[in-house]
C-alpha cells in the first residue's frame, strides 16, 4: 500500500472497518505494517440508548472482529452514534488532528464523501480538514473506501459517485474479511441484504474481475505525497 507503515482507518461505526478495508488490515500488516482501527461513535446510543447489556455485546464484536482481522489496536470514541451533526465541526477536526499528532500516521483511510450516512460524510469532511497537507503533516495517503448499505445508497449524481482508482487484491484474505464480518452478529443481514456474507462476496468478486484477480477491496485515492 505504497509504502504505508503506520495505518488508520477510520469508521465511524463498529463493522464499517470490515465491510470497507476488512480485506486489506491483514495484508497490511502481514508486509509489516501497524494498523490502527477508530471507531468514532459509541454505535449504539442512538437506537440502544441507555442499554448498557447491547453496547458492551457491541464493543466485544468490535473487538472479536479486529482480532481476527490482526488490527494493532482498536480505538473507540464516544461520540453519538446518528447524532455527528450535533457535534461542532471544529471539535471532530481536533480530534482527529490530536489523534493523528500522538500517533503520526502516514495513511488514513476514510468513508466515502456522497456516502448516504450522514455520519460517514461529516467524518470525511472533518479528516480532510485533519490532514490537509501543510507543512509538518505526517499523513502522506489518503484512501475512500465502500461501504455495502451506504456508498451504493447515496445520491446517484456524478458528482457523489464512489469511482475507485485503486483497488487491492484480497484473494488470499477475502475469507479472513468474511469471518470477520460473521463476529458482528447484530450487523450482519441475510442475502439479498447488501450487508449479507454472499453480497460482500459478491462485490469483491466484481471489484476483482475489473483488475483480473479473484477478489479485490476499491478505493478512491484522494491524496498521494511523495516526499524526500
Amino acid at each position: 500500500m505504497l509504502n504505508s507503515k503506520n495505518v488508520l482507518v477510520i469508521a465511524a461505526h463498529p463493522d464499517d472497518e470490515v465491510l470497507g478495508v476488512g480485506g486489506t488490515i491483514p495484508l497490511i500488516r502481514k508486509s509489516g505494517g501497524e494498523v490502527t482501527v477508530l471507531i468514532v461513535t459509541d454505535g449504539s446510543s442512538t437506537q440502544y440508548a441507555d442499554d448498557t447489556k447491547i453496547h458492551i455485546h457491541k464493543k466485544a464484536c468490535m473487538e472479536q472482529a479486529n482480532e481476527a482481522l490482526g488490527s494493532t489496536r482498536v480505538i473507540q470514541w464516544d461520540y453519538p452514534d446518528m447524532r455527528l451533526d450535533g457535534i461542532s465541526h471544529v471539535d471532530l477536526n481536533q480530534s482527529f488532528e490530536k489523534l493523528i499528532s500522538e500517533h503520526q500516521f502516514d495513511t488514513v483511510f476514510v468513508h466515502h464523501y456522497g456516502d448516504i450516512n450522514l455520519d460517514h460524510r461529516l467524518i470525511h469532511e472533518s479528516l480532510l480538514v485533519a490532514t490537509r497537507p501543510q507543512p509538518g503533516q505526517y499523513v502522506r495517503n489518503i484512501f475512500s473506501y465502500q461501504v455495502n448499505s451506504s456508498t451504493e445508497w447515496g445520491a446517484r449524481r456524478q458528482d457523489s459517485l464512489f469511482m475507485p482508482n485503486y483497488y487491492v487484491d484480497i484473494t488470499d484474505t477475502i475469507e479472513t474479511k468474511l469471518a470477520a464480518l460473521r463476529l458482528y452478529t447484530d450487523e450482519i443481514r441475510e442475502h439479498p441484504h447488501p450487508r449479507s456474507e454472499q453480497a460482500l462476496r459478491d462485490r469483491a468478486a466484481v471489484y476483482g474481475s475489473e483488475v483480473g484477480c479473484n477478489y479485490a477491496e476499491a478505493f478512491h485515492l484522494i491524496l498521494a505525497i511523495r516526499r524526500r
